[in-house]
């Protein structure tokens, strides 16, 4: 082997090895520094200990609850509408406003019936003229009647003595003649006057009833100024303003949307399998309690009384509470849940939702280990959390027995636990 090629292959083999004996080494260290480790030693599952959350078992007489879905309704909401052809000219109202009966809301232009107005007055004064004529015509009538009468019997006794002296010769047939023109002329003027004192009554009677038609029509315009000026018909909260300061509006156009804070209630469906308790304690005279929540305030409620027909495809009965407390604040249409307090349960007592595991089953707590029992549900129960509570019935409970309060993922019967905090 050439001198040049012994030397290369002395220059190659440590570059080569190299890496390998880091490799072996670095190898060799872990293993020695994972001999040389401590080995957790896994605990026997018995000898665990689980802090839980407990509850004691307190039977007595409680009310279940039923969660429902309600929406809130006046039976005395109005849509004020215009009544006359005009221009607003006055808004006062705001959406949500709460006003007071009487609160002027809004005014419109009575420019032109206030025109109209005297129009109709001029109108009405000209007739009580009329009739004042009539009357006084009618009393002349009466004193000239009288006057024709005694001119009649005047120039019917002329007449007579005319006829009589022309029979002796002492008088003339003209003067006859005469006489008997002046008779008819007066008749005739006598047969007018009476005409006239006849047709009073009923010209007076149309008179009148042109007085009245004419009233009435003033009447109304009187009444169109009165609703030009629109206002609360009673103590209200606005819902809706649909008109601007300059609208031109016409009779029957909507103006104002408004409730009567008096009138506000929370209608609500109730399922046919609580009618025949609800109607009971109605018939009783018992008083059915419900509570609702809106912004985070409690609200109380009272059964008023339920709906005398049902709806096609309705599961229940509409129900409708009065609101105890304030109601001005309430908007109509909003949709709240609805916890209705059905009639007292004796024998029962309440446990949170998270103590169920299951559909029906507890674990009670007996030497510090879960032990499973089956439970009866009897209904929700409100205990300051909504709808965290339910009501049970159990022959295999007693009185003080500590029940498990908290979701466990791993509960299993005879689980070894510590309790932290325990509610009565």
């Amino acid at each position: 082997m050439p001198r040049s090629s012994v030397v290369f292959l002395m220059k190659t083999i440590p570059r080569i090895l190299l890496p390998i004996i880091v490799v072996a080494l670095g190898v060799a260290g872990f293993a020695l520094l994972k001999s040389s480790a401590p080995v957790d030693q896994p605990l026997e599952p018995s000898a665990r200990v689980w802090s839980v959350a407990a509850v004691i078992v307190e039977y007595k007489g409680l009310s279940p609850t039923v969660r429902l879905y309600g929406r809130v309704e006046s039976p005395r909401e109005t849509r004020l509408r215009s009544a006359v052809p005009a221009d607003v000219k006055e808004l006062t109202a705001l959406s949500g406003q709460v006003v007071k009966k009487g609160a002027l809301l809004l005014r419109l232009d009575d420019h032109d019936l206030q025109l109209l107005l005297r129009q109709r007055n001029a109108e009405v004064a000209d007739i009580k003229a009329q009739i004042e004529s009539e009357k006084n015509r009618h009393g002349s009538d009466i004193t000239a009647l009288k006057h024709e009468r005694a001119l009649y019997n005047l120039a019917e006794r002329t007449l007579k003595r005319a006829e009589r002296l022309a029979q002796t010769q002492a008088g003339t047939q003209a003067r006859v003649d005469e006489a008997q023109r002046a008779l008819r002329l007066q008749a005739l003027a006598l047969a007018n006057r009476q005409r006239a004192v006849s047709d009073h009554t009923p010209r007076l009677a149309q008179l009148d009833a042109r007085l009245n038609r004419s009233k009435a029509v003033r009447g109304q315009v009187r009444r169109d100024l009165q609703r030009s000026e629109l206002t609360a018909p009673f103590d209200g909260r606005i819902t809706a303003v649909h008109v601007s300061p300059g609208d031109r509006v016409r009779p029957g156009d909507r103006l104002i949307d408004l409730f009567d804070t008096n009138f506000v209630e929370l209608r609500t469906q109730i399922p046919n399998r609580f009618l025949p308790t609800l109607r009971q304690a109605l018939n009783h005279g018992s008083t059915v309690t419900a509570t609702t929540e809106l912004d985070g305030n409690p609200i109380a409620l009272e059964l008023d009384r339920l709906a005398g027909k049902i709806e096609r495809g309705q599961g229940g009965v509409d129900a409708f509470f009065n609101i105890i407390g304030e109601k001005h604040l309430i908007e109509l249409g909003r949709t709240v849940s609805v916890f209705v307090d059905l009639p007292e349960e004796a024998n029962v007592f309440a446990l949170p939702a998270t103590a169920v595991y299951g559909a029906n089953n507890v674990y009670r707590i007996q030497d510090n280990r879960l032990s499973m029992v089956h439970v009866e549900r009897v209904g929700d129960y409100r205990n300051g959390q909504w709808g965290s509570w339910v009501l049970f019935r159990s022959e295999d409970l007693s009185d003080g027995d500590k029940v498990l309060a908290n979701q466990l993922p791993n509960a299993v019967e005879g689980l070894k636990v510590d309790i932290l905090t325990l509610t009565d």
